[in-house]
């Protein structure tokens, strides 16, 4: 889900819990192989190689070894797709993108909370929220990217829409999964939504990534659209975030979803709240720079969860949420009879908004 954006203890130093994907408890019976021990075996079948081959091969050998580095860590990676059951084409074309570009992912289609039809409680999703601190980091953004809209940024209180009821939802539900699966462990859980499109150097962004991440991390942002300057960088692959907008694909440890489900109810969008317990320090979030995941279409185009800031500018916005036009696979056409323009096209890459250069403007 993407904010509108607008107009659009464990060791400090760093390293041994995040370097690799922690394996699930020793109980289990089928449990795999742990993480760091496969990738201890990538790099020493790696280094046997360098020896055995002229110094010329070196450097290709290298290579190799982190692609295989790479898919070892991804193969370890518990991953969910959070997806409606009436949307099986969105469903359909993101297992197309990551086929494409991270086939070593395993994944599980989780489904996603339909907040049209659902029972929520107003104990775990506030049914309204004030805009307040959104419009204080959309005015730093604004100023970091030296536009000149201060004045169009106004604090209201909103209602919250369906889609971003059932949306915040299903994030709560994925966090609750992650404990689940991670059962006494650490394991992370990496959550996606359908619109997800990873890039191509997906993997091998991903593992250099997870090497360099902190041991305090609870939060490490794949997809991303950046607000308030990072905090620091702390590898050139990983940056500590303040305030960032979607939910697209994020790594999340079992630590931090004790702390979100700690802090319910969620009282705005998933996204902003969230970031808001980024900003307060009551959770740590890194981001992988430049972003290794996009999303498929704008954040009103194609999409089930309709804004509730999306006529923030007025009756005369010019955005248009598809939802209305669109209900399940029934009327597949339904979006291009009515003239919506389905993007195929990955919409944020290379915008002023993707947030890809080395500062993250």
């Amino acid at each position: 889900m993407t904010r509108a954006a607008g107009k659009q203890n464990r060791d400090p130093k760093g390293a041994g819990a995040r370097r690799a994907i922690a394996s699930p408890p020793a109980s289990s019976k089928q449990a795999p192989k742990s993480g760091q021990k496969r990738l201890r075996e990538a790099r020493r079948s790696a280094a046997a190689a360098a020896s055995a081959r002229p110094l010329a091969k070196t450097s290709r050998v290298s290579q190799a070894a982190g692609a295989a580095e790479a898919q070892l860590a991804l193969r370890d990676l518990q991953t969910i797709v959070i997806s409606l059951d009436r949307r099986p084409d969105r469903m359909d074309g993101c297992a197309r993108r990551l086929d494409a570009s991270c086939p070593h992912l395993p994944r599980t289609r989780f489904s996603a909370t339909d907040g049209k039809q659902a029972a929520i409680g107003t104990d775990e999703v506030a049914e309204s929220w004030n805009t307040a601190r959104n419009v204080e980091y959309q005015k730093m953004r604004a100023v970091r990217k030296g536009w000149d809209d201060l004045d169009t940024y106004q604090v209201r209180t909103l209602a919250l829409s369906p889609g971003e009821r059932g949306c915040a939802m299903s994030h709560i539900r994925a966090w609750r999964r992650c404990l689940e699966l991670a059962g006494c462990g650490d394991r992370p859980l990496l959550v996606l939504e359908d619109d997800a499109a990873p890039t191509v150097d997906f993997s091998a962004t991903l593992s250099r990534a997870l090497r360099a991440l902190p041991g305090d991390a609870h939060l490490l942002y794949l997809g991303y659209s950046q607000a308030a300057d990072w905090r620091r960088e702390v590898s050139p692959d990983l940056v500590e975030a303040e305030y960032v907008w979607t939910t697209v694909a994020y790594i999340i440890w079992p630590a931090g979803a004790r702390i979100l489900l700690g802090q319910l109810p969620v009282n705005e969008p998933v996204d902003n709240w969230m970031a808001a317990a980024c900003a307060a320090g009551s959770v740590k979030a890194y981001c992988v720079r430049p972003k290794i995941v996009h999303q498929a279409d704008a954040w009103n185009v194609n999409s089930d969860v309709a804004h509730s800031d999306e006529h923030y500018w007025g009756p005369c916005s010019d955005i248009l949420h598809s939802d209305a036009f669109y209900w399940g696979p029934d009327d597949p056409k339904g979006e291009i009879d009515r003239g919506l323009t389905h993007r195929t096209s990955f919409w944020d890459a290379g915008t002023d908004d993707s947030d890809e250069s080395a500062e993250g403007s």
